[in-house]
């Protein structure tokens, strides 16, 4: 079966430790460009800190798309131009906000190119870092909500991510989804948003079929695009979840290549 789209995760998939791309995946790509594959990067990361990766992959031009924040916006990577959005409205917002912060737990909201928290943290710090965002204190709640909002992200330690992770899930039932991009980050997204929503969208607008999709990813936000997709991967660091839906998992780890390992294994070989 030919593979006409690539999907493909950013942190802890196609990006190393030091948040760079490897000349080995970069070289997979470029391989799969040439050969008429289209290759979408799909991230919880915004457009802000998107971007940079896209033009370093020469996936900034005409016809390139970007899935950002968790499958909440479609963008065309050239223009800049929004062709799909899902938003927490503002009175779930005010109950997202009321149900984190009443368990202990700050969050934070990402708009314009900065980290909106709810109170200084670590983990904000880390985020900038991470994203190259400055991160700055809400200080009128209502009238930041008022708009709605993308999703919110709510870090902490490892393990108290994965309590919240169950009991933020069976509280907003129906109202949102809930999910890990990283242990120490959990996200509350719109009901209808998510990675492989968003692909399946995406995926439709093109004339795509999903049988000819190809999606790789490590994380619960990835595991809604590794089902979607007709050929779901994964790298050696999957969570178990993500494994155990692909149906090609590599070997090697997003540190050695996975991306370029399952691009040439299944795209590339037809």
């Amino acid at each position: 079966m030919k593979i006409d789209l690539i999907a493909l995760d950013m942190d802890d998939t196609l990006l190393r430790e030091d948040l760079t791309v490897s000349e080995g995946n970069k070289a997979a790509l470029a391989e799969a460009a040439a050969a008429g594959i289209r290759v979408v990067l799909a991230s919880g990361r915004n457009i802000h800190s998107m971007r940079h990766y896209a033009e370093l992959l020469g996936l900034d031009g005409p016809g390139d798309y970007l899935i950002c924040s968790n499958g909440t916006e479609i963008i065309d990577s050239a223009t800049g131009r929004l062709l799909d959005e899902r938003k927490l409205p503002p009175e779930l917002c005010r109950d997202i906000a009321r149900l984190i912060e009443s368990r202990g737990f700050p969050w934070q909201i990402y708009e314009n190119g900065l980290i909106h928290v709810s109170e200084p943290n670590e983990w904000a710090l880390e985020d900038s870092r991470l994203t190259g965002q400055a991160a700055i204190l809400v200080e009128d709640e209502e009238e930041f909500f008022s708009r709605g909002q993308l999703k919110f992200v709510v870090p902490g330690e490892s393990s108290a991510i994965a309590g919240l992770l169950a009991e933020l899930g069976a509280a907003l039932e129906g109202r949102a989804r809930v999910v890990t991009s990283k242990p120490y980050f959990l996200e509350v997204l719109p009901l209808d948003a998510d990675k492989g929503l968003a692909l399946v969208r995406l995926a439709a607008m093109l004339g795509v079929d999903m049988s000819r999709v190809m999606a790789i990813g490590d994380a619960l936000n990835d595991l809604g695009m590794v089902v979607a997709a007709g050929w779901g991967c994964a790298p050696a660091n999957a969570v178990p979840e993500v494994k155990a839906a692909a149906r090609v998992v590599s070997g090697l780890s997003h540190q050695e290549d996975a991306v370029a390992d399952l691009v040439r294994r299944v795209a590339l070989a037809g």
